[in-house]
């Protein structure tokens, strides 16, 4: 166990080790293994591995969405083999609306085309410039490394576009005229993209946007990743995982008030005075830490099915993106999908039951969702699918993922309701929604939702299951 303990400096900032003569706080933790003594672990193995097992457990719930985030940005970034190997700070542009095969995250949209980037601002500010648009949507979901989202879109600053100058943490510059600053969380951003497009029209408009939209760097050598250490290959179980959380703490440090919790981290090699290496540890170590990870991969895989509030009809509805120090809640929804938005931009229930709690199933059963009243929003509504399975959108004859307001032939009763079938069974029907032959879930989206979806005034009603498939 002989890790060494130089913290990352966002994470513990640089404060004398010992108090001044008329401060009687206590003196700052030691930054070193030599300094903590040799009593950093209990000697005794059986009550060592307790410590290991549970400091695994937290770090695991944690990181895991800053994990997960990491793989993306991995293959993009520093994966030179990867399909889609674009370096620091360019896009990536998906030029179609994700469908089965979309493998980029899970529980993609098929109402927006997508672009990625991975931005760093290691060198300095970025600049990102988006033009005029007359899109019906458009955002630019940014996030920290953690998977905590903020957006430039419509929504916040309009249609007419504008220049936005990224900026660090700790970042005192002077930004050019004309440009207006964001102050990231971390050095490493998410920035995710996505354009409305529905209509053959629609999608040439958007790639026309997509290619609008700029990323200037401060150097043309800022298009590579600048860290103090290599970035390690994302890898299965805790020996990968705690790799990446190393590099990520070390690359991007902690956030306000997640001081002590990181503190409790060192003992499993992170922020040492190396690289964490969990192979160097004796092999009880080793089981101990791997025992923590699994517990808790175990906990977040058991808590998707409670995402969200319920409300009472079998959807969960999903408070997105303001996770706060609720670690669980953010690894969970990371989990289940990466990319999830604030509500605000798009508020989204999800059901995985009817209105009786049965499992939706494809082959035992046909179902009708009847929208009395259409979801109240800005932009649009839709009503997507996927197997509950792969979290994949369900590959049918029709190449329908989905229901919304500018799908073709949809029809509305007279008094303005919306009824949508959704079975395997072929259906004319503009409103029918192909399912698969298993289970499934069905996603509602609202995006740029009014008040009334905000306040909980509108809900999704239950849905039916109709007769046996």
């Amino acid at each position: 166990m002989a890790y060494g303990l130089a913290a990352h400096a966002a994470c513990l900032p640089a404060i004398p080790l010992h108090a001044e003569q008329d401060n009687f706080a206590a003196p700052e933790a030691p930054r070193s293994m030599r300094d903590y003594g040799d009593d950093l672990l209990p000697k005794d193995e059986k009550s060592r591995n307790e410590v290991l097992k549970s400091a695994a457990f937290d770090a695991t719930i944690y990181g895991m969405s800053a994990y997960l985030q990491y793989e993306q940005m991995y293959r993009q970034v520093f994966d030179r083999t990867s399909s889609n190997f674009t370096g620091f700070n360019r896009f990536a542009h998906e030029r179609a609306l994700a469908g089965p095969g979309y493998a980029t995250f899970k529980v993609p949209n098929s109402d927006t085309l997508y672009s990625t980037a991975w931005i760093d601002l290691s060198k300095g500010p970025v600049e990102i410039t988006i033009p005029p648009t007359s899109l019906k949507y458009f955002t630019l979901n940014i996030f920290d490394i953690f998977g905590n989202p903020s957006n430039l879109s419509n929504r916040t600053i309009g249609f007419k576009g504008g220049r936005f100058l990224l900026v660090p943490p700790g970042w005192h510059g002077s930004p050019p005229p004309g440009t207006t600053v964001y102050r990231a969380a971390t050095v490493q951003l998410w920035a995710l993209m996505r354009a409305f497009a529905q209509t053959d029209k629609e999608v040439v408009y958007a790639r026309h946007f997509q290619d609008s939209v700029t990323i200037t760097p401060p150097t043309a050598s800022a298009t590579q990743a600048s860290a103090d250490i290599a970035p390690p290959a994302p890898a299965p179980g805790a020996k990968g995982f705690l790799r990446v959380l190393d590099y990520i703490l070390r690359t991007d440090g902690c956030q306000p008030g997640e001081d002590a919790l990181v503190s409790r981290f060192r003992p499993l090699g992170v922020l040492g005075d190396r690289p964490a290496d969990p192979s160097t540890l004796d092999t009880a170590s080793r089981a101990a830490i791997e025992s923590g990870y699994a517990s808790a991969v175990a906990v977040i895989a058991a808590s998707k099915s409670q995402l969200g509030v319920s409300t009472g009809t079998g959807w969960m509805k999903v408070n997105k993106g303001e996770y706060g120090f609720n670690y669980l809640r953010r690894s969970v929804t990371n989990t289940a999908g990466l990319g999830a938005n604030v509500r605000e931009e798009n508020a989204s229930y999800t059901t995985f039951s009817d209105a009786n709690g049965k499992p939706l199933n494809g082959a035992t059963a046909n179902y009708t969702l009847r929208l009395q009243t259409p979801p109240p929003v800005n932009a649009f509504w839709s009503v997507t699918l996927y197997d509950a399975k792969s979290f994949a959108l369900h590959p049918n004859p029709i190449n329908r993922y989905l229901v919304s307001d500018r799908t073709a032939g949809l029809k509305v009763a007279a008094d303005g309701s919306i009824s949508i079938q959704i079975q395997h069974a072929p259906s004319r029907s503009g409103n029918w929604l192909p399912a698969p032959t298993g289970p499934f879930f069905i996603v509602l989206r609202a995006y740029s939702p009014k008040p009334e979806m905000l306040g909980g005034g509108w809900l999704p009603p239950g849905i039916e299951a109709d007769m046996a498939a």
